[in-house]
């Protein structure tokens, strides 16, 4: 009977997958205006911080308190991400055009800059979740913090490789099941253990 008591190992694991499938739903829910994808993106790494800290209370009260907190510093973020992530779609577009002896070296300078791009996306929002800052800071440390811990850098690229490839690759029915259910919020709990450890050394 010691496994369905309050405090047991069990019970404290199947609370945290009911707060994931909530955090999910509340993830899914602010994101539906797309604009606003920005901040629930934050909301969603505050809690999720704070739930590998053991810091959290109530998932509800401090995913919208966050949400609200971060819906202007979220969205402008969000529109800077998706202005330079559409710059770079167009420059792959361009690239069959450009003549042969300088299509390889824009291809390496786009490829770089899209490497770049990537690992400052990982760290921006979850470093806005933790630290106050301005835009501009957030986007210069995002990418300071990518560089100075590569190999965390690398393990977080990883996660984000193996969750588009499964994505790719499994079930058309079993994936938007499990990205519906607990996939935004169990990703960024995974990464959260990430950042715990990067954002400890700073704040120390």
């Amino acid at each position: 009977m010691k496994f369905f008591d309050l405090d047991s190992p069990l019970m404290r694991f199947l609370s945290k997958i009911a707060d994931l499938f909530i955090l999910n739903f509340l993830f899914l829910l602010c994101s539906i205006p797309i604009v606003t994808i920005g901040a629930s993106t934050i909301a969603l790494y505050t809690v999720t911080l704070k739930s590998v800290r053991n810091e959290e209370s109530y998932i509800v009260r401090n995913f919208f308190v966050a949400f609200r907190k971060n819906l202007k510093i979220g969205l402008i973020t969000w529109i800077f991400v998706l202005f330079f992530g559409a710059i770079l779609f167009f420059d792959f577009q361009f690239l069959p055009f450009v003549p042969a002896p300088f299509r390889t070296i824009l291809h390496v300078l786009t490829l770089s800059i899209l490497f770049l791009y990537a690992i400052v996306i990982l760290y921006l929002f979850p470093y806005i979740a933790r630290f106050e800052n301005t835009i501009v800071g957030s986007f210069k440390n995002a990418f300071l913090l990518a560089i100075v811990h590569l190999p965390s850098t690398i393990l977080l690229a990883i996660i984000f490789g193996f969750t588009v490839y499964a994505t790719l690759h499994l079930n058309l029915a079993v994936v938007i099941v499990l990205w519906l259910l607990i996939g935004f919020s169990g990703i960024a709990y995974i990464n959260a253990y990430c950042f715990r450890n990067i954002f400890d050394k700073h704040e120390k």
